[in-house]
């Protein structure tokens, strides 16, 4: 189970969208990451919405939504790398970060 929220972050036009993953059961331990980006005048959260980004890794430009299941399994995959198994707590992620990782030119959402 998965959980996407997004806060506009007033005065610095900037947006944070966390995700929260959960293992079946296990409420008090998901792994939680935050993308802090910028916040675009018309669509609000770009990751929320959907933004076409390169990956260098499959040298295509991929339209990368947050809510869409095929992203949330990666971020996964990463948080498991990185040591969550789902049962065990780990301090909250830099979501972009992970973006990057996965092969993703981020520049474009990162904050000025």
């Amino acid at each position: 189970m998965y959980l996407v929220t997004n806060k506009y972050n007033r005065g610095t036009d900037t947006n944070t969208l966390t995700v929260k993953v959960f293992l079946s059961g296990e409420k008090q331990t998901p792994l939680i990451l935050d993308f802090l980006t910028v916040d675009d005048y018309l669509m609000g959260q770009l990751l929320n919405s959907g933004i076409f980004l390169m990956n260098t890794i499959t040298n295509s430009i991929e339209r990368v939504n947050t809510n869409e299941p095929k992203y949330i399994q990666k971020l996964i995959v990463k948080g498991r790398e990185k040591g969550w198994n789902g049962k065990n707590r780990i301090e909250k992620q830099n979501g972009l970060d992970y973006l990057a990782e996965l092969g993703y030119e981020i520049d474009s959402l990162k904050p000025k």
